[in-house]
This record gives C-alpha cells, sequence and structure tokens, in this order.
C-alpha cells in the first residue's frame, strides 16, 4: 500500500491524495487549486496522474478545493465509481455545474481581453493605417452584446483574425453534469467496497453538510491496514451540523496512516460563545 499526496500539502486548496495497492489506485478527493489565476490554473491544467488507470474515487465533501477537477478527470478518461455521502451526492448536483459555468466564463472573458489588447496593438502598428480608428472603435464595439454579455461569434471571428491564442476553459459544464452520473451516494455507517480489498465507511466530520471522516480498511498480503482520511474537520456544538464522529473502534483508534487536514492545526480556538461579543466588539470599534 502506498499514499501520494498531489495537493494540499504544504497548502491549502487542491485536496487529491492517491491511494495504491497491488490491485487498485482510489483517489481521495479530486480538488481544484485556488489562488492566483496563472499559478492555479497552471496547476489544475496538469493532471498528475493517469485518470483513465483511477479505480475509484473517495470524496469528502463537497466543496470545491475537494471535488472541483472532477469534471476534468472524467474529460481526460477516468470511467469509475465516485463515492461520498448522499449530502455530498446532491450539493455536487449543484456545485460542479456552477463550476464549469465559472471556468466557461473565465475563459470567454480572458479571450475578450485578449482579442481587445491585440487591436490595441494593431492600432498601434505601422501596418495598421489601413484600419481607421473608426473601424477599430465598430469592432471593439462588436465584441459586447450588452454591458454583461460578451458576442461570441465576433469574438472567435476577430481573434482568428488577429492570430490571437486562445484561452480554453479547464472544463465545461457539460463536463460538469456529466461526471455527474458516475456519483453514488453511500448512507453514513456503511462499510462500502471501494477497491479489490479496499473498503470504505463515511462517519460525520462536521464541516459542511454531508462531510465525512474516511475509514479506509485495506486487506493487501494477507494483512489488513487502516487508513483514516478526515476530510475537512468541523466544531464542536455547532448549529444545524452534527459533531465530528467519535466512536471509533479500538482497531480505529491505532490506524496505520491518519492523513489529516491541519489548517488551524497551530491554531487554538475558544469557546464559540466568547464569538459574538468579539465580533460585536470589532465591528463597532
Amino acid at each position: 500500500m502506498q499514499i501520494t499526496p498531489y495537493g494540499a500539502a504544504r497548502e491549502v486548496t487542491g485536496s487529491m491524495h492517491l491511494l495504491t495497492t497491488d490491485k487498485d489506485r482510489v483517489l481521495l478527493d479530486c480538488g481544484l487549486h485556488q489562488g492566483r489565476r496563472q499559478e492555479a490554473t497552471e496547476k489544475n491544467r496538469v493532471m498528475p496522474l493517469d485518470p483513465a488507470l483511477v479505480t475509484s474515487v473517495v470524496l469528502s465533501h463537497a466543496h470545491i478545493d475537494h471535488s472541483g477537477r472532477l469534471p476534468l478527470l472524467g474529460v481526460q478518461g477516468f470511467s469509475g465509481r465516485i463515492l461520498c455521502t448522499r449530502a455530498t451526492a446532491g450539493a455536487c448536483e449543484y456545485l460542479l455545474p456552477d463550476a464549469g459555468h465559472i471556468q466557461e466564463s473565465d475563459a470567454e472573458y480572458l479571450n475578450y481581453k485578449s482579442v481587445r489588447n491585440a487591436l490595441a496593438e494593431r492600432a498601434r502598428s505601422p501596418r495598421a493605417k489601413a484600419l481607421s480608428s473608426r473601424r477599430m472603435k465598430e469592432i471593439k464595439g462588436s465584441l459586447k452584446l450588452g454591458p454583461h454579455k460578451i458576442n461570441k461569434e465576433a469574438l472567435g471571428t476577430y481573434g482568428r483574425e488577429l492570430n490571437v491564442p486562445r484561452v480554453e476553459p479547464l472544463y465545461t459544464q457539460q463536463d460538469a453534469e456529466r461526471i455527474l452520473r458516475q456519483f453514488e451516494g453511500i448512507p453514513y455507517g456503511q462499510e462500502t467496497e471501494v477497491g479489490k480489498g479496499i473498503f470504505c465507511r463515511f462517519e460525520e466530520a462536521g464541516h459542511i453538510l454531508g462531510s465525512a471522516q474516511c475509514l479506509l480498511r485495506i486487506q493487501e498480503g494477507g494483512r489488513t491496514r487502516r487508513v483514516i482520511y478526515s476530510g475537512d474537520m468541523g466544531r464542536f456544538g455547532m448549529p444545524i451540523l452534527r459533531d465530528p464522529f467519535l466512536q471509533f473502534s479500538p482497531e480505529e483508534r491505532e490506524p496505520d496512516l491518519l492523513l489529516m487536514e491541519s489548517t488551524y492545526g497551530d491554531r487554538e480556538h475558544g469557546p464559540r460563545a466568547e464569538l459574538k461579543p468579539l465580533l460585536r466588539s470589532m465591528v463597532e470599534a
């Protein structure tokens, strides 16, 4: 058994860890890198493994930094199951298509800016004298159908004419809707086989609705190993959300590997009752 981190290692987004045995490959989360556009885009476009070789995905929760590259995984050849809690599957029905729409909108806007910049450069070039300022203004005006709507047809036409490299979305809304067919919602507390000799049980993590700690049991080479993947952990005593699960068996309390988020690992959270007065004092300061 081997665990390879491909994200959320010394960073807080892009969660992705590969569990490899001699028979199967199971991906723990497949999140989007978030941050500065160029850096995040470069990280997101390069899938660090062959998606076609992944058996299944175990998804801890629906947040985009844990689920946001699943459509890209599907585009690049993944055809297995995506296992998560039922609430997570339901949330992803909204979050992933919306993420695809955002990817398309961002790419469209970047293409619009590129064509505008190319037109400006052409206007400054001595070779562009034949293109009058009036015609330049007409072209720029045709790139939009309204204050917030880009003319895709005109954008494509002038982009080709000016030889502007086209920015493609990481994935589309249709790609996101397609990957939803591979989701399988599993009840909390029910152990499910996610690979040959690899079993997973979801227990409450208390982070968001549907979030789960993933308790993995791996049978390989005549022995059993246990891995706990915490996903993102929540706090105790919060409204609406249930407390994180603590009723682990004696074997689960001594896992071979605990893979745990530590975003706030070096901070101490005070009692919740103190937060409202603290917030009020900061607002009124």
